[in-house]
């Protein structure tokens, strides 16, 4: 069969195409040999059709997203693995790094893959080809089955031997399907099933199970810290009103309520008061790559920022650490002496105008779709407007395509560990001077 210029250009439809003739899919690492681990890939090479980089995005939807693919590497993984139990794939996936397809896709992805159905159908939305079959299967439905009374929300209709069919079922709709409209010998062929009850219990997958639950990696430490500033000890609201009062010329509901006020409502006058003080003056913003297999990411930013230690993501994995969703780094200023926070994010989703005002510093790996729905819309906008880094080891060379984004290289040994310092400070020493110098409003 051969491959319209289309589906060569389509690293998804490529995966599709050669899945379902089972044709060889080769894995090239950075010089350009074959290799069998994916990890050490830098190329996935589909024939004499095309290549792609290993980690290139394809139009596949992850659930409840209408931004975030999934990588042609998560797609290649899963398909490895398609035998195996959701947490049994789970772990090894998170061992590894990779992004992990999610229960909700696994079923509709597998089907698209291996050439059951023809649209990719995601369950973060509808497919994103028109569907012949559907519109076919549509029609001998209505010719099948005949609409009867509702009941509840449930459409219903009458099968060819006269029996009542339901069109639409729970387990469909949860799974995204929305309705399904059944022709008559099916819908008689259900409905002599017996218990309809039984079909959709049949239907239903295990999401979380008590020992999945209790595995689970994530941290609740920040927790802490954010009840203690919304509900403050007695010292604590003193100081804040000692504060208000310093910085403000005249009294704010805050600091009313900090001093005792009698309005009741302490937990709004302080989220008020937070809101002001983020007005006045933003924490700075560093920004890390959202793939687990860039060389800094959430895994491993803060040991290197705060720690001046550089630590590959795996040893941070392997000895059980979570990825944070956001990190707090602080930093005694050497042009002020005073001690300045900084916020370590990997996503921009929910970034406000003052957010993007406040990024300062961004790591990249050189790849331009790390700043898909930004602000900015390319990567030489992006470093024009805030500080560029690229990590690598110091024997490796920076990637051609960033000749013109105006970033700078942190190399970092391979080995010599106590050559992080003198590294790390200069990270801080050029961060601090651009703060200095384009973002004076930042400093304390």
């Amino acid at each position: 069969m051969s491959l319209t210029a289309t589906a060569t250009s389509d690293p998804l439809e490529l995966l599709r195409q050669y899945t379902m003739q089972q044709k060889t899919i080769e894995l090239l690492d950075k010089d350009g040999n074959l290799t069998k681990d994916l990890l050490q890939a830098a190329t996935v090479r589909f024939g004499e059709d095309a290549s792609f980089a290993r980690d290139t995005p394809t139009r596949y939807l992850r659930s409840n997203s209408e931004a975030d693919q999934y990588a042609l590497s998560a797609l290649l993984h899963f398909l490895d693995h398609r035998n195996q139990s959701f947490y049994e794939y789970m772990k090894t996936t998170n061992s590894l790094g990779l992004q992990t397809v999610s229960f909700g896709d696994r079923g509709n992805l597998l089907d698209y893959l291996t050439g059951k159905i023809a649209d990719v159908v995601s369950s973060a939305g509808a497919s994103t080809t028109a569907s012949a079959g559907a519109s076919a299967g549509a029609a001998a439905a209505s010719g099948d089955a005949v609409a009867g009374e509702k009941r509840g929300d449930d459409d219903a209709g009458v099968a060819s031997d006269g029996r009542r069919v339901r069109l639409r079922t729970s387990a469909a709709d949860s799974m995204g399907g929305g309705d399904r409209l059944v022709s008559g010998a099916q819908g008689a062929s259900t409905a002599a099933g017996g218990d309809p009850a039984r079909d959709i219990m049949r239907r239903e997958r295990v999401l979380v199970t008590t020992s999945s639950a209790l595995s689970s990696n994530n941290s609740f430490a920040s927790a802490a810290g954010l009840i203690k500033e919304l509900f403050p000890t007695k010292g604590d609201a003193k100081g804040a009103s000692a504060r208000s009062a310093d910085t403000a010329g005249a009294p704010t509901s805050a600091s009313a309520a900090a001093s005792g006020g009698a309005s009741g409502n302490g937990v709004t006058a302080r989220l008020a008061h937070r809101k002001t003080a983020r007005g006045k003056r933003q924490t700075p913003i560093i920004v890390v790559p959202a793939a687990t297999t860039a060389m800094l990411n959430m895994y491993n930013i803060k040991p290197l920022l705060q720690d001046f230690q550089f630590v590959e993501w795996r040893v941070v994995m392997e000895k059980g650490g979570s990825k944070p969703r956001e990190a707090t780094v602080e930093r005694k200023l050497q042009s002020t002496g005073h001690n300045q926070r900084f916020r370590v994010v990997d996503s921009v989703q929910d970034f406000t105008d003052a957010d993007w005002n406040s990024v300062v510093c961004v790591f990249t790996q050189g790849a331009a779709w790390q700043f898909k729905n930004w602000l900015w819309k390319s990567p030489e906008e992006v470093f024009r407007n805030c500080l560029g880094f690229y990590p690598k080891y110091q024997d490796e060379q920076l990637k051609e395509t960033t000749a013109s984004w105006g970033i700078k290289p942190l190399n970092i040994e391979r080995s010599r560990r106590h050559m992080d310092r003198a590294t790390i400070t200069g990270l801080w020493s050029s961060i601090e001077q651009y703060i200095a110098h384009r973002k004076p409003d930042l400093l304390p």
